[in-house]
């Protein structure tokens, strides 16, 4: 896995070679759809942001893998065993308050992760997986607003204690759950300034649970 230097480094050759100038630390920032200081405060936790970096090759058609890792297409290929692809569900916010998940508009990447995160997060091949980007501040610190996490649809029994992506009456939702008895569930928010919801089972649709968070990576 290439650091965040070394990714910074291959975004300004590709900025640089379009623009036909020299390009800085605001350039690439603003590129990303960054401010200056978020982006150096990623390099100074040497820290990837994903999610900016994966919605950046999408919209130009840049090769994710060649940012991320410095691997043609061609390396990709006699190397196959080595890499993870995990689809990337574009333009699709599920919320950690109250949201939409609106796959009709939703734009389908790839996003190419190191084997170490793999076995970090416990994922195997038989799993389905996929990445979609969290909106709302209702998971912090847990899930930071923005943050894509790595959701397995396959998951789909509630589980005390797990983080789940729930399609609810008031839209899809990223929630701690607890079950009760009385067959209750309780919707809560790592964020302590939101309330717990209990709302019955029945009205809860599982769509996967959370097995990693990408932007802690």
């Amino acid at each position: 896995m290439s650091g965040i230097e070394d990714i910074i480094d291959r975004i300004q050759d590709i900025l640089e070679k379009s623009k036909g100038e020299k390009v800085y630390l605001k350039d690439i920032a603003e590129a990303l759809g960054m401010s200056s200081s978020q982006l150096s405060n990623f390099k100074s936790r040497n820290a990837i942001p994903y999610d900016k970096i994966s919605e950046y090759c999408a919209k130009n058609r840049i090769s994710i893998n060649w940012v991320l890792y410095g691997q043609s297409i061609e390396m990709l290929n006699t190397d196959a065993e080595n890499i993870y692809r995990i689809k990337l569900i574009d333009n699709v916010h599920s919320s950690a308050g109250g949201g939409a998940f609106n796959e009709d508009d939703a734009g389908i990447t790839y996003l190419t992760v190191d084997p170490v995160f793999v076995d970090v997060f416990g994922i195997k091949e038989s799993d389905d997986i996929e990445a979609v980007r969290v909106a709302g501040d209702s998971m912090e610190p847990t899930i930071s607003e923005g943050a894509l996490i790595l959701l397995d649809r396959k998951k789909a029994e509630l589980v005390n204690g797990g983080i789940f992506v729930l399609n609810s009456l008031n839209g899809v939702v990223v929630k701690r759950i607890a079950v009760n008895p009385n067959g209750m569930i309780d919707l809560i928010s790592d964020n302590k300034i939101y309330p717990v919801q209990s709302v019955p089972g029945d009205e809860l649709q599982v769509i996967g649970k959370v097995v990693g968070v990408l932007e802690k990576i």
